[in-house]
Formats: structure tokens, sequence, C-alpha cells
């Protein structure tokens, strides 16, 4: 089986070659995977990876395709799927690829088209934030856009609420700590996290402030109070 980072390395370039490498941004597990690289892979942030690679689009995508994504996936072996709720994911024998965008509210649950692609994401709450100034990583040869990672430390946190599993659950609350650890540590990092922390509503922050209390995390806490 081939290595997993070299699988995502040539999704990178599938992406690149299609044109809407600049226009996405990866979540999920392969996030984590990325802000090491980002952070010169610090000791706060565990080796911590998925075979599912999430593709998040904003709304509405803006994007000018130059190829076409399934035929540009095909000769790695990716067949054309779907999700439970009818939206698009391409899979082979090593990772799925499924793609996302915030939805609209109450009501807004089906999948949303993307005719550029010829694919439909799976809309999704609470992902908006992680669509809001990106950071760029540089990756090998391509440059990949991840969340702002204050933004995606309160994202899996109030996720992690969501989750029906306890094991899903566990690893949203670990991803999100093991980055407010690192991020405290950073000074330019650290003294943005309160005006972030604003952008919440606030139902969210509530949220946010009982978990970290739970965790016993005081460092972020006292930069919230």
């Amino acid at each position: 089986m081939p290595d997993d980072v070299e699988v995502f390395t040539s999704i990178l370039k599938v992406l690149e070659d299609v044109g809407i490498l600049s226009d996405i941004v990866i979540i999920g597990g392969w996030a984590q995977h990325l802000y090491r690289r980002y952070f010169n892979d610090p000791p706060e942030l565990s080796a911590l990876r998925t075979t599912d690679i999430d593709i998040l689009f904003a709304r509405p995508p803006g994007i000018i395709p130059k190829k076409n994504l399934e035929e540009t996936l095909e000769p790695l072996g990716f067949k054309r799927s779907f999700t439970a709720d009818g939206s698009t994911k391409f899979i082979s024998r090593e990772v799925e690829i499924e793609f996302l965008i915030p939805d609209r509210g109450r009501g807004d649950a089906g999948p949303y088209h993307i005719k550029e692609l010829s694919i439909s994401a799976q809309s999704l709450r609470l992902v908006n934030m992680l669509t809001i100034a990106p950071v760029e990583v540089q990756y090998n040869q391509y440059v990949v856009k991840v969340p702002d990672p204050i933004r995606f430390f309160f994202h899996k946190l109030l996720v992690s609420q969501r989750r029906d599993k306890e094991n899903k659950r566990e690893k949203d609350r670990i991803t999100a700590f093991e980055l407010a650890s690192l991020l405290c540590q950073i000074p330019q990092w650290r003294e943005l996290i309160p005006s972030r922390f604003t952008e919440l509503s606030k139902k969210q922050r509530s949220l946010v402030s009982s978990l970290l209390t739970e965790n016993n995390n005081l460092e972020v806490i006292a930069l919230l109070t």
C-alpha cells in the first residue's frame, strides 16, 4: 500500500492540475498534519491523521477549473461514490475524498451542487468559520490552505459536542487542546485568541468556556476572562 503522505501529495497535485487548490481549504485530520508543517513540527501536535481527506469550499465556491476533476482522479484509482445524504465523494483503496461547504442555517441540510466540478458538496454547520482568513502552508511544491488555527481550535470543541460516538468526540477534543497548548506559547497567536473568541455566538462562547473549564485549561481561560 502506498504511504498515506504520498497519496495525500498526489491528491494535492490533482487539485493543483485541476486549478482549484488555491480555492479550497483542507480540514479534518489532514489539517493536523499540515499544522505540523506550518509550525515546524512542534511536539505539542501529535501525528494524527485519517484516511479521509476533507475539502472545504467557500459558499459560493467561485472556482474556474482547468480540467475535469473526476477524469484527473481516475488514474490514481479513484471512483465516484456518494455519502448517505447524496453528496459526492471519491474513493480509492487507500483514501476517501469528501467535499464540504457551509450551510445557510436551519433547513439547508441538502447537498450543494458545484456545477463547475460536476459534484455535490455536503452542507455542514459550523464550518463557515474555517473559510475565514485561512493560513497558507508550503507543502513540498504546493501552497495549501488550512483554517486559521485558533478558529479550528474553537471549531473542534464545538463539533465535539455534536458527535454521537465517544471516540470521535475525544479525538476532536484532543486535537483542539493540543492546538491550544501550542498557540498559547506563540505570542503572535496567543494575543489573537480573545478576539477570535468574540467572533463566536453567545451560546458558542458559553460551550467553549465550559469545555475549557472541564479540561482545566487554565491558560486559555485566563485569556478569555
